[in-house]
């Protein structure tokens, strides 16, 4: 039975099959998803002849097999809509137009305003991103308990759960500044540049050598490159700006498959998704992504002549990369995926020195002038160690055998509890953060020559890592607040009440992008993924987070949600350069933090052509 109530004259109209319904309204109901189907639901009805301005409300009694042609309204009866007009209804055929509720205009507004204060604070005020960090999570815990029906109390344990959830990136940062911190105190960076500058004087290599093949190598194996190579690219002569946004694009060329493909693997076993079959479609985007970001780089540092003159490097590093994981990821079985970006990034380093063997050919390359204070004195292999020891520390945890037995010494006491049936497994001695306190205790007693060069050491570690730290904290905040919006403890069992989805921040953006862009839906649909990424400074979060909603997106378009969700991935891997978390990274390791809204105004542009670039592959790759 369904129940019609028209707006403007509040008569109900009552019928009891879905053929007297289309009679009713003309035979023509609203083209549109239907993203929820829950019963009392209501839902929007145009009709036939009505020019699209006339509109009834449909409340669904009982639910028709063909529910998936009406348009969802999120609306009560009565409540005013606005229409799309202008441009963005121009790019859709008439039938495929929509008519948006005002109140999820409003929600939609509310929910992403979080988000465009950090921005404009970074980008157009030079604030630093710790504080619009700060800002941004008091901004969306209100907005959360006055605007999404979500109780302070859920917002402060999602606020901890975000903060608990974020240490693997959180304590990494603090644990690899003091790593890094006292490389730089003691001279081994100065080596490893020395060293850097006689195997490739030019800087396109450079570029190429370290951000995209070691780069990609450091980030498979759970290394952290934003804060283990601005120190080198500002000691080779790169500006700070460059020497930050470098190894934050390059943290990510192989999108997925850095951190031992934990972006993929983490939603394939909390969903139950093929990881292989995720990691296969992926894989089919980064010849294309991996190429982008190399030349994005080569941009970012010189401009359109870096470009020219390093771009067949680029190409070579781009397409090895990402050709590398197309066949690592066939050839290798599903159990040691995560193995993929680490063998495609030592493919790449191999192909690049093979490349500049090429060039040259025969030809003495030129000898780099040697930098200011440069000494030989230290050897190269104990200037390299701590990072020696947390490769191979980090190889050897991702053997599962050894990560079982390390979950095993620790168990049940590294499972904290936050609110009702949510927990946060630590999994501490599986951690990156806990190999890079070792390798840097092993290391210490070779490199600091004093005690008064230790002293110095701290020092300077505290006085960088905090701020960092605190912004991945509060970022993951954010993150989880929203994440966790709309819901409620219901029989110990954190959840959405019945309708209560509806006022799910994310949920709100993700269906207002499918209503606006309707059959357009996939092109726009990475951006969620870029949205969620930048959010949380973790393509795996935002891979989690957004899975739900693309989901029901994809099932009601009748998509493929593998590839939509491979393209929402890949989009997370790109964000990397404008993680304000990231960014904050990398800038306080060089003492260069307040560049974090110059830094995103540099490479926004590539991530977003990027993005844009998954989006049109995804439509050709849904259209085949």
């Amino acid at each position: 039975m369904y129940t019609v109530l028209h707006p403007a004259t509040a008569q109900h109209t009552t019928m009891t099959s879905y053929r007297e319904l289309a009679d009713r309204t003309g035979g023509h109901l609203s083209h549109g998803p239907l993203l929820e189907k829950n019963i009392g639901d209501t839902f929007s009805v145009a009709r036939r002849g009505d020019g699209g301005h006339g509109r009834a409300f449909l409340k669904a009694a009982s639910l028709p097999s063909q529910g998936q042609d009406m348009q969802m309204g999120l609306l009560r009866p009565g409540t005013k809509q606005i229409r799309l007009s202008g441009w963005v209804a121009d790019l859709f055929p008439r039938p495929f137009r929509r008519s948006l509720p005002l109140d999820l205009v409003i929600q939609f507004i509310l929910a992403i305003l979080p988000i465009t204060v950090i921005f404009i604070g970074l980008v157009f005020l030079g604030q630093g991103g710790t504080r619009m960090g700060i800002i941004g999570w008091l901004l969306t815990v209100a907005i959360a308990v006055v605007f999404f029906q979500t109780s302070l109390q859920i917002a402060m344990f999602a606020s901890i759960a975000g903060v608990l959830s974020s240490f693997g990136i959180s304590l990494m940062v603090f644990l690899t500044i003091l790593q890094v911190t006292m490389m730089d105190i003691t001279g081994a960076i100065t080596r490893i540049t020395e060293y850097i500058r006689s195997i490739a004087a030019e800087r396109y290599e450079q570029i190429m050598i370290l951000n995209v093949g070691f780069g990609s190598f450091l980030v498979s194996v759970g290394a952290t490159p934003v804060t283990m190579l601005p120190p080198i690219m500002l000691a080779l002569g790169f500006s700070p700006v460059a020497a930050i946004a470098l190894p934050c694009l390059g943290y990510d060329p192989l999108t997925s498959f850095s951190l031992l493909a934990v972006p993929i693997t983490l939603p394939a076993s909390v969903f139950n998704l093929d990881a292989k079959l995720l990691g296969c479609t992926i894989a089919v985007f980064l010849p294309v992504m991996s190429t982008g970001i190399a030349l994005g780089m080569l941009w970012v540092a010189d401009g359109f002549q870096g470009v020219r003159k390093g771009f067949l490097t680029a190409l070579a590093a781009g397409l090895t990369l990402g050709f590398s994981s197309i066949i690592f990821v066939n050839v290798l079985p599903a159990s040691a995926i995560g193995l993929v970006g680490v063998f495609s990034g030592l493919v790449t380093i191999a192909v690049l020195f093979l490349v500049r063997a090429f060039r040259l050919r025969g030809r003495r390359p030129a000898e780099p002038a040697p930098p200011p204070g440069a000494t030989q004195e230290m050897p190269l292999w104990k200037a390299a160690l701590p990072w020696i020891l947390l490769i191979a520390f980090a190889v050897i945890i991702s053997v599962p055998v050894v990560q079982g037995w390390l979950y095993t010494l620790l168990g049940s006491l590294q499972k904290i509890p936050v609110i009702a049936n949510k927990s946060v497994d630590l999994k501490l001695l599986n951690q990156a953060y806990f190999w890079v306190l070792v390798s840097t205790i092993i290391s210490a007693p070779l490199l600091v020559r004093t005690a008064g060069e230790a002293k110095t050491i701290c020092t300077l570690w505290l006085k960088r890592a905090w701020s960092p730290t605190l912004a991945a904290l509060v970022f993951f905040a954010i993150a989880y607040v929203m994440d966790w919006s709309g819901q409620s403890v219901i029989n110990n069992t954190l959840g959405f009440a019945s309708g209560a989805d509806s006022y799910n921040m994310n949920a709100v953006i993700g269906l207002t992008l499918a209503l606006v862009f309707g059959i357009g839906f996939p092109l726009v649909s990475p951006t969620l993924g870029l949205f969620g990424a930048f959010i949380s400074g973790s393509e795996a979060s935002s891979n989690v987070m957004f899975y739900g909603i693309l989901k029901k997106a994809t099932d009601v378009l009748h998509l493929d949600f593998i590839q939509v969700y491979s393209a929402h991935a890949v989009a997370g891997g790109v964000a990397s350069g404008i993680a304000v978390a990231k960014i904050v990274n990398a800038a306080a390791v060089i003492d260069r933090l307040g560049l974090e809204g110059e830094v995103i105004r540099k490479v926004a542009p590539v991530v977003i052509v990027l993005t844009l670039v998954a989006g049109a592959m995804l439509m050709v790759m849904l259209a085949v």
